[in-house]
């Protein structure tokens, strides 16, 4: 709601991810840091209840961003809240203005946290038993968990500026920087690319090792938990925190409880009458 995206529709997100995982389609989703209520303690939470309720594979993250041109810049300008002049970190994983209930300080810790919370040991372990449930591989998880984890854990970017190896040509540099010597260049960069890949190669060894584990694992086919429980025909009434976590969900569950009854009166009807 406070991004003005009137689809989304918060009961109905279950049951379609539910029914996308049927047809072994592995879901991506965006997750913005910095809205008006937002805290650190608020945004952990939210992770930690999107973990637990919503059967999503892959969370990136983003930082509320008022680019220029955008209303959002236009209303801050109006109201003049402090914006960072450098345009270069206008990039959606920095922080660049200000906000009223976090320090700057506060909001890019917390962006940099949510990678943790959402991508830890234990998460991607479960991440892994409920795609088998659906049918699919695991070792699609440990691929798209190399970038997702690694690229933020170990080369400290966004996974989608990331990949599995990162060049860096000593001759291509931003304009108006000199060339440096290859002396102080290639010695540095080859101590970059052992403090960054040996551990890297470590994490992919352990998540690779874990997800032949439970590959093996008999268990793994009956595997369940809240957030791939079947959907009931009520749904919306169900007791789950995200429905209950903010009067814009609150909102939401009621109307969804709303046009449930109407519906079912309708069905109703031709029955009533028919008799």
């Amino acid at each position: 709601m406070a991004a003005k995206k009137r689809q989304n529709r918060i009961t109905e997100y279950r049951l379609m991810l539910q029914e996308w995982r049927k047809h072994q389609i592995l879901t991506y989703a965006g997750y913005i840091l910095g809205f008006p209520a937002d805290t650190p303690e608020k945004i952990a939470h939210d992770i930690e209840v999107i973990k637990r309720e919503l059967p999503i594979d892959i969370l990136e993250f983003f930082c509320l961003t008022p680019l220029p041109g955008s209303e959002d810049h236009k209303n801050l300008y109006l109201n003049g809240v402090p914006m960072d002049p450098d345009m270069n970190i206008y990039d959606l994983e920095h922080v660049c203005t200000g906000h009223s209930l976090m320090t700057k300080e506060e909001w890019q810790g917390i962006y940099n946290k949510a990678w943790e919370l959402y991508y830890s040991d234990e998460h991607l372990e479960t991440l892994m038993r409920r795609i088998i449930v659906s049918g699919n591989k695991p070792e699609r998880i440990w691929a798209h968990a190399l970038q997702f984890a690694g690229c933020i854990r170990y080369e400290k970017v966004h996974p989608l500026q990331g990949g599995y190896f990162r060049r860096k040509v000593r001759t291509q540099r931003r304009s108006g920087l000199p060339l440096e010597s290859p002396l102080v260049f290639y010695p540095r960069r080859v101590w970059e690319v052992l403090r960054t890949y040996v551990p890297f190669a470590g994490f992919a060894l352990r998540l690779w090792l874990k997800c032949q584990q439970i590959k093996r694992d008999p268990a793994s086919k009956d595997y369940m938990d809240l957030a791939l429980t079947p959907v009931s025909d009520h749904g919306e009434d169900e007791s789950l925190e995200m429905f209950a976590h903010t009067e814009a969900a609150q909102a939401a569950v009621a109307k969804a409880q709303r046009e449930s009854a109407a519906r079912e009166k309708r069905a109703k009807e031709p029955i009533a009458a028919a008799e």
